[in-house]
């Protein structure tokens, strides 16, 4: 069971959100926040596996506050969503300790598909937020060449390529799994073998890797 606690300053949303992940069958809701404290209204510490953390403004307050909540609970991985798309909110957030980001535009599923993959270790970014990534990325690559990123291709295999492709073009674990007529479970898998062959550690990186090697064009 994923233990979730949404922190937002609109109860509406809140509740909206709880009753979302109240849906599924294996995220249960602990409690919902619109400030710091570790307690519950019953007055048990909570201990989330997970964050979800609604920045309405984008503003450095919020990402001020993302700081102090990743600081309060060390075991929990912070999954924002921002209703703001600028760079240097995006970049603020990541810096604070966040481990996903998902926008205004995502939908229900992306939203529970980002809780299940934080749970899982991993690190989650919705597809403008991986676009404004690459832009700043980009940005820094025409000044600096980083040659970390421009490793051998032929420790993967012909299927991890395929699923690199389409991830590193912001298609989402579901859309991959269509697409390749194969589960979510077996896309996963295919960026976890592919994550541990080139050693890189976030999605991020494997976008960055992506683009040094000439898999997409941006």
């Amino acid at each position: 069971m994923i233990s979730l606690l949404i922190k937002d300053e609109y109860p509406i949303i809140a509740e909206s959100l709880k009753a979302l992940f109240n849906t599924t069958k294996d995220i249960l809701v602990e409690t919902t926040l619109s400030s710091l404290p570790n307690f519950d209204a019953n007055g048990r510490i909570i201990q989330p596996n997970i964050i979800l953390f609604v920045a309405h403004l984008g503003s450095a307050e919020e990402a001020i506050s993302i700081k102090r909540f990743n600081r309060n609970f060390e075991r929990a991985k912070i999954l924002v969503l921002s209703l703001s798309t600028e760079e240097s909110f995006v970049l603020q957030v990541i810096k604070a300790g966040a481990k996903g980001i998902l926008t205004q535009n995502t939908n229900a599923n992306e939203l529970i598909e980002a809780v299940y993959t934080l749970r899982s270790g991993y690190d989650y970014y919705g597809k403008s937020v991986t676009q404004i990534l690459l832009n700043s990325y980009i940005k820094k690559a025409n000044e600096n060449k980083d040659e970390a990123f421009s490793k051998p291709m032929k420790a993967l295999s012909e299927r991890e390529i395929d699923v690199l492709k389409l991830f590193a073009e912001s298609f989402t674990n579901q859309e991959i799994a269509d697409k390749l007529f194969i589960s979510i479970r077996t896309v996963e898998s295919h960026k976890n073998n592919i994550m541990r062959k080139i050693n890189l550690r976030t999605t991020v990186d494997l976008v960055k890797f992506a683009i040094r090697n000439n898999l997409i064009q941006v």
